[in-house]
């Protein structure tokens, strides 16, 4: 979501951006957005609450592909500076998959199950061998950054088509939607690549495509892991996912503008099934 927007969602989660978060960052998208010629716009994705400090995540949607590319990247509320989620290998996503402890704060930390990191070796030393790649928490960060979105991030009906060649683009002409339509699950979908083979053909099918080709979050399980509501003046409706709380998304009735942003501790909620 655009960060000028951020108030949209406060009242949602009860979290919001300080004046020195909201500065540190304009500076670095502006700063990341130069230094890698990022045609596009970088939106704020989230905040992920550490022991010692918070992590800050920023979004960047590559338009050009068959369908949106995301790209994220992370700073912390004590270094502004932006740097790039790492990718991860399928060892290291099964190893962040299994810790549920609250994040530190540290890129860095490597204490993980109680191993230890080894002592580094001499700078000065010509024959160290080099620095042996270990799993850290800011890889554990890339995975739970990348599980919240695959779950959570959501779009409006008709706001994403396929257009004649096939490709996956932002529909210029989405106009909102109406106060009845917004009060339906069945009136967002996923912002991800389709997992159903359904939606895969019909993003096959000739023509332009508007609308039916996403996942609808009516398919997850358990469906009650969403709630929709409207807000007093019924001028906007909220989306919240009750598995990764935190996770809060907007519309505003009857115009194009939508977002969604996540404030929470990365960990999901276990214990939903129990709870329903």
């Amino acid at each position: 979501m655009e960060l000028h927007n951020i108030e949209k969602v406060s009242p949602l989660s009860g979290y919001t951006l300080n004046i020195e978060e909201i500065s540190g960052l304009e500076v670095a998208m502006l700063q990341r957005k130069r230094e890698e010629n990022l045609p596009g716009k970088l939106l704020f994705w989230g905040k992920i609450f550490g022991a010692t400090q918070d992590y800050l995540v920023v979004l960047y949607i590559d338009s050009s592909d068959e369908f949106p590319v995301k790209k994220y990247y992370y700073c912390t509320t004590s270094d502004y500076t932006l740097r790039a989620a790492p990718q991860l290998s399928a060892e290291y996503e099964s190893q962040a998959e299994g810790i549920t402890s609250q994040f530190t704060g540290d890129p860095s930390f490597m204490a993980y199950n109680g191993e230890e990191p080894e002592e580094p070796a001499d700078p000065d030393d010509p024959d160290a061998p080099p620095p042996k790649e270990v799993f850290r928490e800011v890889h554990r960060l890339s995975f739970i950054i990348k599980q919240i979105d695959h779950d959570c991030s959501v779009i409006p009906r008709g706001a994403l088509v396929v257009d004649a060649t096939k490709k996956v683009i932002f529909n210029n002409y989405y106009s909102g939607l109406s106060y009845h339509t917004s009060a339906e699950l069945r009136a967002y979908y996923h912002f991800r690549f389709p997992e159903n083979p359904q939606g895969i053909a019909a993003m096959k099918k000739p023509g332009i495509i508007k609308a039916d080709f996403l996942d609808c979050i009516t398919k997850d399980v358990p469906t009650e892991m969403w709630t929709v509501s409207h807000n007093s003046s019924g001028t906007a409706s909220y989306i919240r996912n009750l598995y990764w709380e935190g996770y809060n998304f907007y519309a505003m009735i009857g115009t194009s503008e939508y977002g969604g942003a996540y404030f929470g501790s990365g960990v999901p909620n276990l214990d939903l099934a129990f709870m329903l």
